[in-house]
């Protein structure tokens, strides 16, 4: 019944600390800014027929502005998850980004004002198998927060601080899965759960026959 009663105060901690916390600061949005350079229409030479052309099973394509230069990006048939990145202007496959650009590309995305503290590569797998090449860039500041870029395509796909990480544990002591926290229906919180249960409903029965005695007449 301690162990119960130790994760009553665990529940008790980690939902005040998820509840209090705003979800979108802990998804890290705040980070960085939104996207919004212009896009230079006129400058755009290889249009999206000429693309089709070349790559006649591309799928959701999208033209953005990589680096101050607009680049299509899109998906093949084939192969869904891998992105193709292909300059708007000469029609040529980019390449995947240096260092330095990826450093450009978190320096103009964050909204902070704290420096890049380390910029390190990083093989991401995906839940296929497949290998995804990151640019993890995290910043000088007291939340070390830190922006993942695909070197393929440019995009900033995680936004990851301190935060983050107590909330990601706060989750896993809060369902009861130490492993990755994505099992919240595990044995060990369902046994628990059904203890708490008979414990509250327990410690009820007493309270109720506690005060039917106090409330019988003596003789």
């Amino acid at each position: 019944m301690r162990f119960v009663g130790l994760q009553f105060i665990l529940w008790a901690v980690t939902g005040l600390y998820m509840v209090c916390l705003d979800i979108h600061f802990i998804h890290g949005e705040p980070l960085t800014h939104p996207s919004s350079v212009p896009l230079q229409l006129n400058d755009i030479t290889y249009s999206t027929s000429h693309l089709l052309e070349d790559y006649p099973d591309a799928t959701a394509i999208t033209l953005v502005t990589l680096l101050q230069k607009p680049v299509y990006r899109f998906r093949s048939a084939s192969g869904q998850r891998t992105v193709h990145v292909v300059d708007a202007i000469t029609g040529l496959p980019v390449d995947l980004l240096s260092q330095a650009q990826a450093r450009k590309i978190a320096e103009a995305a964050y909204t902070g004002s704290a420096v890049i503290e380390k910029v390190s590569p990083l093989i991401s797998r995906a839940a296929d198998g497949a290998l995804n090449p990151l640019w993890v860039v995290r910043f000088d500041d007291f939340a070390s927060s830190t922006l993942y870029i695909e070197q393929q395509s440019g995009r900033i796909i995680r936004r990851r601080h301190n935060y983050w990480y107590v909330f990601d544990w706060m989750w896993r002591l809060h369902i009861m899965d130490y492993d990755d926290g994505e099992n919240v229906t595990n044995g060990w919180l369902r046994t628990v759960s059904l203890v708490s249960v008979l414990a509250a409903l327990s410690g009820l029965t007493l309270l109720i026959l506690r005060l039917a005695r106090r409330r019988r007449p003596a003789l």
